[in-house]
């Protein structure tokens, strides 16, 4: 049933490139963005001329619509010719040179066949550009600043030498999910310079949410990496599934790749999600809260019959554990919320809970300063 959904998953998403891809001619921010319009442009023609001719052809309706027999004559002419195009324009890639690393745990990729993976920047703008605009929910000005806080930060990506050429997941994400796979066995990582020979590093596990392991997330971390001298280790997981089967392992094995790859202090070591990344810090916390120090929810998917049970309450009693929360939020429902908060208390965990009365469900982008604040500022008060 996992390989199934994986599959489903991944198609969902490829339904949706197709239908969104074209936009890229119009919107996107680079010359290789316009490029990766034009192809989505060529194979959404190419699948919907071709599956009108065949559905006259099935229904021995023959000839089909010579406008779709024409598209369909076009689109696969192109084919060929923007294929060649985009082996040209494709480039090598690296896995990590500097403070910023892009690793393939079980097995890397050829360079190559991530030459032109940069391009979901584009696909981010344009999430944020529909989510905000398309959301009756989601607050004015915090769709404004939202729109704002993505664009400073696909800019930023776009334009720091530390992530120039790095290796992305998306690519690779998508076919694990084709083969049925949820877990690519890959994580971002960021190392703040060292101030000092021998200096340790805190360690914050972070956890993406739904649509995928985007670049941005990291970036959106790394000044509280560096104020609070912590790594930055942030794993994939299917299209933010951290629910299915495999998802507490991913977590496991990225916190241990860390903990052997950097000079960790072991008592330092934090988990975090955002949105539907709080299901995995849940069920990781559950598993293994020995390993962490504490756990911070960011507009997350908190389950009370998880973050209720025996496991977790047995495992945080006592323990910090951090809640942000907008409450116009309609993705991760603050009622909800405030129960899990609320049974994390009386079992006699040590929640801070942050409320904010004007936040939805763009809260992290729209407010980004303030949220890396209060996840610093809770951080020196677990030392």
């Amino acid at each position: 049933m996992d390989r199934l959904k994986a599959v489903l998953v991944a198609l969902s998403m490829l339904r949706f490139q197709i239908l969104v891809a074209p936009l890229l001619l119009f919107t996107a921010r680079s010359g290789r963005g316009r490029m990766e319009g034009l192809f989505g442009t060529i194979f959404a023609v190419l699948v919907t001329c071709g599956a009108l001719t065949l559905a006259y052809w099935l229904a021995d309706d023959w000839p089909a619509p010579e406008l779709a027999v024409a598209g369909l004559c076009v689109a696969g002419a192109a084919v060929l010719p923007a294929s060649f195009l985009a082996a040209a324009l494709a480039r090598s890639c690296h896995f990590g040179e500097g403070p910023v690393g892009s690793h393939f745990l079980e097995k890397e990729p050829p360079k190559e066949s991530l030459g032109w993976a940069d391009t979901e920047d584009e696909y981010v703008w344009l999430l944020i550009q529909f989510g905000t605009r398309l959301d009756p929910w989601v607050p004015a000005a915090e769709a404004v600043a939202a729109r704002d806080g993505v664009r400073d930060l696909v800019d930023a990506v776009r334009t720091h030498p530390d992530y120039h050429c790095l290796a992305r997941s998306g690519g690779v994400s998508g076919y694990a999910l084709l083969s049925g796979r949820f877990d690519p066995c890959h994580c971002y990582s960021y190392r703040p310079e060292p101030q000092f020979p021998e200096e340790q590093f805190g360690l914050l596990v972070f956890l993406h949410p739904y649509r995928g392991n985007y670049l941005v997330f990291l970036h959106a971390l790394r000044p509280l990496a560096d104020e609070h001298r912590l790594v930055l280790v942030c794993p994939s997981f299917g299209y933010g599934n951290w629910e299915d089967a495999g998802g507490v392992e991913a977590v496991e094995r990225a916190r241990r790749f860390a903990c052997e790859a950097f000079p960790i202090d072991r008592s330092r070591v934090f988990l975090g999600g955002l949105s539907q990344g709080g299901a995995g810090v849940s069920r990781a916390a559950a598993a293994s809260p020995e390993l962490y120090a504490g756990l911070a929810f960011i507009s997350a998917t908190l389950e009370p019959a998880v973050v209720g049970s025996a496991a977790f309450a047995g495992g945080w009693h006592g323990r910090p554990v951090l809640v942000i929360h907008g409450e116009q939020d309609r993705g991760a429902r603050t009622r909800t919320v405030i129960t899990a908060v609320q049974l994390m208390q009386a079992n006699g965990v040590k929640v801070t809970f942050h409320l904010d009365p004007e936040g939805g469900r763009y809260l992290f982008f729209a407010k980004l300063d303030e949220v890396r604040g209060m996840i610093g500022k809770w951080i020196d008060t677990t030392a």
